[in-house]
């Protein structure tokens, strides 16, 4: 007699990925609706400020101190449009949580933990479904950037410096998030999505120093963006290795 044994389903791959972010965006399209409104208003910001120093010179071409104030608001809006687009990212990827704590509540979790899976192949699984919808998101952030910047005559410099730092913050930022919300997640049993706010809370607090950090000293804020991504990726790092043991198995049954 044949026996036939049930595969372990790879939650890691490609295909399993997609089906988890595909099965998320079924599951509430409210945060798809802000997610657009916050990436509109973003990639309005990074390219507008040519356009109103152009305006600004024509209307007052001998007031060289307004001049330099909205030169810099040119430097600043830019970078102050990067956070947006990171929080537009980061609210994209967030049905991936709800559908993993309605995933624990409904026991599917219990069933891929029967199947010989740990935490951190089941974190793997949701992981790389929020990093699948951040990558939509960006794909549209940067090739809007793109477009709108070289048809306005946005400078180039400070375009490619939008368009890499956008995914160089938000890449880390929603591994973060997701990690951090999948644990909160799997402190109790609720209703989906009743704990997401404390990971996405942590999350923008990460985040918040590259919006202020134009503001208030534009000529560091490359660097600031750089250094809060570093942090962010370390901290992204530790909290995935970490996962099998900051929750306990029993914490993913319903």
């Amino acid at each position: 007699m044949e026996i036939i044994e049930e595969k372990t389903p790879d939650l890691g791959s490609t295909h399993s990925s997609f089906m988890i972010a595909r099965r998320s965006l079924s599951l509430s399209k409210t945060y798809v609706v802000i997610a657009l409104i916050l990436s509109i208003i973003g990639i309005i910001l990074a390219n507008v400020g040519h356009a109103l120093l152009g305006l600004s010179l024509a209307q007052v071409p001998t007031a060289p101190i307004t001049n330099q104030n909205e030169l810099q608001i040119v430097s600043a809006l830019p970078l102050i449009s990067v956070p947006l687009m990171v929080f537009s990212t980061l609210t994209f990827a967030t049905p991936v949580i709800l559908l993993y704590v309605y995933d624990k509540n409904n026991g599917v979790l219990e069933y891929f933990l029967s199947l010989g899976m740990n935490q951190g192949d089941i974190y793997k699984g949701y992981l790389k479904a929020a990093l699948l919808l951040s990558s939509i998101m960006f794909a549209y952030e940067i090739l809007a950037n793109i477009g709108i910047g070289l048809d306005s005559g946005t400078n180039l410099f400070v375009l490619v410096e939008t368009v890499l730092l956008t995914p160089a913050i938000g890449y880390p930022a929603v591994s973060f998030v997701t990690l951090a919300m999948m644990a909160f997640g799997s402190l109790q049993k609720q209703r989906v999505g009743s704990n997401q706010p404390l990971g996405m809370g942590l999350g923008v607090m990460m985040v918040l120093p590259t919006y202020l950090i134009p503001l208030v000293a534009p000529v560091f804020a490359v660097i600031g963006d750089l250094t809060v991504a570093a942090i962010i990726i370390t901290l992204s790092l530790a909290l995935f290795l970490l996962a099998s043991r900051l929750i306990r198995r029993e914490k993913l049954l319903p």
